[in-house]
């Protein structure tokens, strides 16, 4: 997540990085970056629309050099085109049949009383928080009828009704995947050692000590009462975030630690089946890292389908990864505890070139499907790459169970974040809403993978170490600063607001009791309408469930502070209740 924005506007998340590294792209409306949209101005509905014409000069400022590389490997790749299904009105890229029928023949496996016969469920490790034991190529899960997270959620035996029942879920980011900004205790002891990601920590730390290290924060950061957790707010899915290198087979460059992670994912799979959540399995972080951005585990270059050799066949091995956690969650019971599986995280499409990544999407997809069978198995999720929404429009129809993935927010838009709070609160209604209607209707099934409540960038290694915020004017990446490039003026607009005590200060607005009753108010209303303009495609995962420092990316520090409903099923507030009701999709 975040360092595209692990959460950005799309993306999650700060994804803004230091020395040679990409800038993530900024979080917009269905007008997003790369878009040929063009207006700079506040619509007549209200809504800003992001000027594409300012961004050509931001890739020319932030696109990568790329690293060529020469590396030996020989994979291959054998192919059956899955079988095309029937077109619902509001899905090009959905199951045939009605909703109720999107595991049709695929509910055997093994549900029924429970482990013990009454309905409890095998906890799957050898002790509450210790590593889970090894499973086997095809694991299971026990599932029974009786579990279901809350009444408004079918039971894990029955088919969740995607396009008619919202996801409403939060991402477990910075568990298997680290990432500074959610938890800066692990890195702040290493910053001083040029420690910035998950290949720079465990490269220094070496592989004995690096997995000591991270078993500590498996064991500890995602417990069973986490899932209890979010079974009790309300919430029916969970998304989880895992590292390739949680399957093994690294190269002799690759330093982090494999398979641990993968009995930590295992054990969630539990956990979640234990509660009745559902859970999107999604790869994060791919070899050569897709992105650049340290939630990718590492940051700088795109080594990942860049047009090299090297990015080539790290292209083809993140298929094969692709395709070993698929058979993974071919398990008994596992196609119902996980119904959605992402096929990758924010590539950076903007910075690449496009038909080798539509047609990279297309064989990791039929791969895929290879494997699951047609009309078996998970729904394939894909992310739109930060090319905005409208870019997907009729890619890859009638497609077997495809989603398409974007992660919303303000605060990485040097506009949308400088919107007064009333538009912030308004923009969802006002824009998202559309731009998840007409993507639905043009593509088919949409989900918002991240968003947060944050209104300003000031989380602690948000962008990325030692690169600063928009916020306060701050921010600025390496490669910027060897350029000579002038800072941007402070988001805050100190001219307007700078009288304020606290307002243009980071440190402020990172502590919660400098929050006002005024400001909690403007909190809940922003977040509840971004839930409303999320449902009106498939529904929404909020980045992130905690974090150590900041309670503007942690779900459950919104729900104690007040911002957050304590039950995702009954929300006071919204659009309605601000005077932006929704309305129908017009085409």
């Amino acid at each position: 997540m975040l360092q595209t924005p692990h959460g950005g506007g799309t993306n999650k998340h700060p994804h803004d990085q230091e020395d040679d590294f990409p800038v993530k792209p900024s979080s917009s409306s269905g007008t997003q970056i790369g878009s040929s949209n063009t207006a700079g101005a506040t619509g007549g509905d209200g809504g800003y629309v992001y000027n594409g014409n300012n961004f050509p000069s931001f890739v020319g400022r932030h696109r990568k050099k790329i690293l060529v590389g020469s590396v030996v490997l020989t994979l291959s790749a054998v192919g059956v085109l899955i079988a095309l299904l029937v077109e619902k009105p509001w899905d090009r890229n959905g199951a045939s049949g009605s909703p109720s029928s999107l595991f049709g023949g695929h509910r055997g496996g093994a549900h029924g009383d429970g482990a013990d016969g009454k309905g409890n469920h095998a906890g799957g490790g050898a002790n509450k928080n210790g590593p889970p034991p090894r499973f086997d190529d095809k694991s299971t899960v026990q599932i029974s009828s009786a579990i279901r997270c809350n009444a408004h959620t079918p039971p894990l035996d029955q088919p969740f009704e995607y396009g008619k029942q919202p996801i409403r879920g939060v991402n477990l980011g910075g568990w298997l995947v680290l990432e500074p900004f959610i938890t800066p205790s692990i890195f702040e002891p290493y910053i001083s050692q040029n420690v910035t990601d998950e290949y720079t920590l465990t490269k220094l730390l070496g592989k004995e000590k690096s997995r000591e290290y991270l078993q500590k924060h498996y064991s500890t950061w995602v417990t069973e009462d986490t899932f209890k957790r979010i079974r009790d707010l309300g919430l029916n899915h969970v998304r989880i975030p895992v590292g390739f290198w949680a399957l093994g087979g690294l190269t002799e460059d690759e330093p982090y630690v494999p398979d641990l992670s993968l009995d930590y994912l295992l054990q969630g799979l539990k956990w979640a089946a234990q509660y009745g959540l559902r859970v999107m399995v999604e790869i994060h972080g791919a070899p050569g890292s897709q992105n650049g951005w340290n939630h990718s585990g590492r940051v700088g270059q795109i080594r990942w389908m860049d047009g090299s050799p090297e990015g080539e066949i790290n292209g083809k091995r993140t298929i094969e990864y692709i395709k070993q956690l698929t058979r993974l969650l071919q398990g008994p019971g596992m196609e119902h505890v996980s119904p959605m599986f992402g096929l990758l995280n924010e590539p950076a499409i903007f910075m690449l070139e496009r038909p080798p990544i539509d047609k990279w999407y297309k064989d990791a997809f039929r791969e895929f499907r290879n494997i699951t069978g047609p009309g078996k198995g998970p729904w394939g999720v894909l992310h739109d790459g930060f090319l905005g929404l409208t870019e997907w429009e009729g890619f890859m129809p009638k497609s077997d169970r495809l989603a398409l993935d974007v992660h919303n927010y303000l605060i990485f838009d040097y506009n949308l974040i400088r919107l007064n709070r009333k538009a912030q609160a308004n923009f969802p209604c006002d824009v998202w809403s559309r731009t998840m209607q007409q993507s639905t209707h043009a593509f088919g099934p949409t989900l918002v993978g991240e968003f947060s409540s944050a209104t300003n960038d000031c989380a602690t290694y948000l962008n990325g170490i030692g690169v600063g915020y928009r916020w306060d004017g701050t921010f600025q990446p390496e490669e910027d600063r060897i350029k000579g490039l002038p800072l941007d003026e402070a988001a805050c607009q100190p001219k307007l607001n700078g009288a304020v005590e606290g307002h243009c200060s980071c440190k402020e607005q990172n502590r919660i009791g400098y929050y006002t009753p005024e400001y909690r108010k403007f909190l809940s209303d922003f977040t509840q309408t971004q839930m409303d303009a999320f449902e009106q495609g498939l529904g929404w995962f909020y980045w992130n469930f905690k974090t150590e420092t900041n309670a503007l990316w942690s779900y459950f520090d919104g729900v104690d502070q007040g911002w957050i409903p304590k039950d995702a099923n009954n929300r006071p507030g919204g659009c309605l209740a601000l005077g932006r009701p929704i309305g129908p999709y017009s085409g």
